[in-house]
């Protein structure tokens, strides 16, 4: 057997007779084993008090004290609660037998001894108890990884939850400081706006207004930026509260194609809508129209002169679909891969603004428990917003259009 050594294991040999003590003792030390002898049931609690054995070999009768009772006092000693004890008996009797098991023998060897069978039984044991040992020491040695491993676990927990909650600072930090970014530029701005209007109502002879118009523009993108990230902070923090209503989408369409309607007459677009005035959704009037907004003015903004935009829409089983067809560009490959990030790097995916515009409309899309898909055509590109439809809208959503009509 690999790693079995007799000379590491030590047997203590019980007997009154120093004839068979003498006999034993030179078989087992001939194979290597290290061995004590005891002539009677004292010598032998002394011996086991001193020192720790792997095997004891006991005779049963022995003056003073039995081979049973010596049994029963060693197995009282912690030490030696798993210590295989043999029994040497010339009693072959079954009650006798079952009772050495009954008291904590593993086994028992009749004399007169046959060698062989001797040696086998007792290296047997000892294998049991070698291997039972490694077992044991295995055993700890993996309790001892696992509670190694378990500190490293809380440790790293701990600084994970300490980074979490640093992030979480920082995250609300961020917020807050949007939220009062947007109110501190949307102040100056009303007063500015304020101030230009008065000037050129002053400036009879126009001649500023080119200036005027550029001033003007820059205050409007500034103002609609702040407003935008007053919105996503609110959004991102769950701190907007929507008020649900239904919503004509034919009725909000031509409002917003109403504000752009200088940019459209100038580029000399041609716009086709294809709404029912039944086609209803539910959801918040402010962020809808936002969202709305911003990708009919991307469409506006980027289609060629004299190019189409068409907006068109569907009532499916569960969603209404509306699809916004421009005649630009499209997005390249660089800005398909980011187009709902805030501030991506490398590509202005909508009037200079880096992604913003898109990502609040994910955002808002997000809200209502809809969804935005993006897609290019070799014409130019294709925005649908899904919205959901469940059977409690549908209802509103008839009465509602029995009233339009």
């Amino acid at each position: 057997m690999s790693g079995f050594e007799p000379k590491k294991f030590s047997i203590l040999m019980v007997d009154d007779n120093p004839k068979n003590l003498q006999l034993l003792g030179t078989t087992l030390r001939n194979e290597g084993y290290q061995v004590e002898f005891a002539t009677n049931g004292r010598i032998a609690l002394n011996w086991v008090n001193k020192k720790n054995f792997d095997l004891i070999l006991l005779d049963i009768m022995m003056p003073e004290m039995s081979g049973y009772e010596v049994c029963e006092q060693i197995r009282k000693i912690e030490a030696y609660d798993d210590v295989p004890i043999v029994f040497l008996t010339a009693k072959t009797e079954k009650e006798s037998v079952v009772y050495g098991f009954k008291v904590g023998a593993q086994d028992y060897i009749t004399k007169p001894f046959d060698t062989a069978e001797l040696l086998a039984r007792v290296r047997t044991h000892l294998e049991l108890r070698y291997h039972k040992l490694e077992l044991i020491n295995i055993n700890k040695h993996l309790e001892e990884l696992v509670e190694e491993r378990t500190r490293e676990l809380n440790i790293l927990n701990q600084r994970l939850q300490k980074a979490n909650e640093e992030l979480r600072t920082l995250d609300k930090a961020k917020s807050e400081f949007l939220h009062i970014i947007a109110h501190e530029i949307r102040t100056p701005l009303n007063g500015i706006k304020g101030s230009i209007d008065i000037i050129k109502e002053l400036n009879e002879h126009n001649s500023f207004g080119s200036l005027f118009s550029i001033l003007e523009e820059s205050v409007n993108r500034l103002e609609r930026f702040s407003l935008f990230a007053l919105k996503i902070t609110q959004l991102q923090t769950g701190k907007y509260e929507l008020d649900l209503q239904p919503i004509a989408l034919n009725s909000l369409v031509q409002q917003i194609l109403q504000k752009f309607r200088e940019a459209i007459q100038k580029k000399q677009l041609k716009i086709t809508v294809h709404l029912s005035k039944e086609l209803f959704i539910t959801a918040d009037w402010e962020l809808i129209n936002t969202c709305f907004s911003a990708i009919i003015d991307n469409a506006v903004k980027f289609t060629h002169s004299s190019g189409n935009i068409m907006i068109e829409g569907e009532e499916g089983e569960n969603h209404i679909l509306v699809k916004i067809t421009d005649e630009g560009p499209g997005f390249s490959e660089k800005a398909m891969q980011n187009l709902f990030k805030l501030f991506s790097p490398g590509e202005r995916h909508i009037n200079e603004n880096e992604g913003i515009d898109l990502a609040m409309a994910k955002l808002i899309m997000d809200a209502h428990k809809g969804e935005i898909q993006i897609n290019n055509y070799s014409g130019g590109a294709v925005v649908s917003l899904i919205f959901p439809k469940t059977e409690s809208t549908i209802n509103e959503f008839s009465n509602k259009a029995e009233n339009v009509l």
